[in-house]
């Protein structure tokens, strides 16, 4: 795998800081209030590669919380109630917990109890092993003090009738170090895959392993669509790949891609064209 440049977390800005004291409810400041609010995306997903024992199977996918300044613990306590309230099969963590490494293990010393039939994984964000002082071992012990597994290049196999579903992740592509052959191996006898990278900049390098990518879905996050996005362009994207991997359904080199608004912000507390969001995936088999 190539070297990533390193990303150092983006603290929470002074002038965010303030915009936090200015009433959410006024239309005057309406990236502020549009910054905590959170919409529910319901999507049916149908693959011929599903087998049928996992038909109707209910994934529920969040990303980038960003507990911290701008990301209360009663906005923590609402977010985990509302998810729960889903009955999803399946949870999915898309990683970006805290501000930073402390902050993620300070969002699961909050013990956010998600509830899920399957039970619930967790990857790791840029934000989540943020160098120097990455807390990595220490985060998955709060994280599974939580219920949560930790993916860090690790797979959940469920088996259902003869039929096994897997459920990938890797360490994050820019702090951690993400073993994609090593994943790929332990996918090698499931009968469909989800991917669950936190961001979607791995996924080119999927496409050049031997014999592709060994997933058929991948659901990503990290762009937060843009936070800030005018015309379906963000004004900063944090992607190697500018608006490629923006926000929404995507098709590449044979796999189907999601990538998630989130639910948090960064720097500052403000969205513009990138609702923030949680989602609800359920799998169908065609």
């Amino acid at each position: 795998m190539k070297h990533q440049e390193k990303k150092r977390a983006k603290k929470p800005s002074k002038l965010g800081k303030l915009l936090m004291l200015l009433p959410v409810t006024c239309a005057l400041f309406y990236p502020l209030y549009l910054s905590q609010q959170l919409d529910l995306v319901e999507d049916d997903y149908s693959s011929p590669a599903l087998p049928l024992p996992f038909d109707g199977l209910r994934v529920a996918y969040i990303s980038d919380i960003h507990y911290g300044s701008f990301f209360s613990k009663e906005r923590v306590d609402a977010l985990v109630q509302r998810v729960n309230a889903l009955a999803p099969d399946l949870i999915i963590l898309g990683g970006d917990y805290g501000e930073d490494s402390q902050g993620a293990v300070a969002f699961f010393s909050l013990h956010p109890q998600f509830q899920a039939r399957y039970g619930v994984v967790g990857v790791m964000g840029n934000h989540d092993r943020t160098p120097p002082e990455s807390n990595l071992q220490l985060l998955q012990q709060e994280m599974a003090a939580c219920g949560v597994r930790p993916l860090v290049n690790d797979v959940l196999l469920l088996k259902k009738d003869g039929a096994t579903l897997a459920i990938a992740g890797v360490d994050d592509f820019y702090n951690g170090s993400p073993a994609l052959s090593q994943v790929a191996q332990m996918c090698r006898n499931a009968d469909f895959t989800i991917f669950a990278p936190h961001s979607p900049d791995i996924l080119p390098e999927t496409y050049q392993m031997t014999g592709g990518p060994f997933y058929q879905l991948a659901l990503c996050g990290h762009t937060h669509g843009g936070q800030v996005s005018l015309f379906g362009r963000a004004i900063k994207s944090s992607s190697n790949y500018g608006n490629r991997y923006l926000s929404g359904w995507k098709q590449e080199n044979g796999v189907d891609i999601m990538i998630s608004n989130g639910v948090g912000t960064s720097v500052l507390p403000v969205r513009l064209g990138a609702r923030p969001q949680i989602h609800l995936i359920t799998l169908k088999s065609k």
